[in-house]
């Protein structure tokens, strides 16, 4: 009989491979010594299943170098078909979905950079009568010889000098401007639509410092205009002495259908 925690030879032969199986009786299994097959000893609780390494429950470890599942040439073809028919499939959905969606940001794209339509251009002349939205504009006269403005004092009896002067970069041309309510309700003149500019549409600042002056420090344009109402006011433009004044834009024709101009010419 041999000793406990040694293996002998028995006639029982691996289930897995055939071969002739060792007895482990510290282990309490039978373990084949190619393929390393274990089953329990039946007929002996030497060692087991309180023997070294137990836990007082029967165990049973089978290990093998064999894969559980043989995979032949067809298993893997079958395989490999499934996966191309299963990539194919998702890849189609996938175009299926972005391509739609793709197409609408390229016409989305399109239409932002399209140029925009282009305006109707109105021009009038100098003392003519423009509609601009909610109002009647009127430039009423153009003066351009000004080099300065003056700011007298208000009170000649002060001890000190309140006059003050404006001198332009080129020349001021100063327009005598009006405008009318014929809406229906109290609005505010679009003033950041006046802009002057030369032939080739260099744009002219405005001298807002020198109008507070002119309009004797009121900004009546600015305000909010009763229905009926005119306002006169007057507006001041540097305009370099190499270049010609040529237009008073009234509209820029972004929330009206036309853009309107005021041929000045000077």
């Amino acid at each position: 009989m041999t000793a406990p925690g040694k293996t002998a030879d028995v006639s029982s032969t691996c289930p897995s491979c055939g071969a002739a199986m060792e007895v482990d009786y510290d282990a309490g299994v039978m373990r084949c010594p190619y393929c390393r097959r274990e089953t329990p000893m039946p007929g002996s609780q030497t060692g087991w299943p309180l023997g070294a390494g137990a836990t007082g429950l029967p165990r049973v470890t089978i290990t093998s170098n064999r894969p559980l599942i043989e995979v032949t040439p067809e298993m893997a073809r079958r395989q490999k078909r499934i996966a191309l028919i299963v990539g194919g499939a998702i890849l189609a959905f996938m175009l299926a979905v972005m391509i739609p969606i793709f197409s609408v940001f390229a016409s989305s794209s399109s239409d932002y950079s399209s140029e925009p339509a282009a305006k109707e251009v109105r021009e009038v002349e100098v003392g003519a009568t423009a509609r601009v939205k909610g109002f009647e504009a009127t430039v009423r006269s153009v003066d351009c010889t000004k080099q300065s403005m003056t700011r007298k004092a208000d009170d000649p009896a002060t001890s000190w000098d309140e006059s003050d002067v404006i001198k332009a970069e080129g020349k001021f041309c100063v327009l005598g401007f009006s405008v009318r309510n014929v809406g229906d309700k109290t609005d505010t003149y679009p003033t950041f639509d006046l802009e002057a500019s030369s032939p080739t549409e260099r744009i002219f600042s405005r001298n807002t410092s020198a109008e507070w002056y002119l309009n004797k420090d009121t900004d009546d344009l600015s305000k909010p205009i009763d229905p009926g109402k005119i306002v006169d006011s007057f507006l001041v433009y540097d305009v370099p002495t190499d270049s010609k004044f040529a237009y008073l834009q009234l509209s820029d024709g972004i929330l009206s259908d036309a853009i309107v101009k005021v041929k000045i010419d000077k």
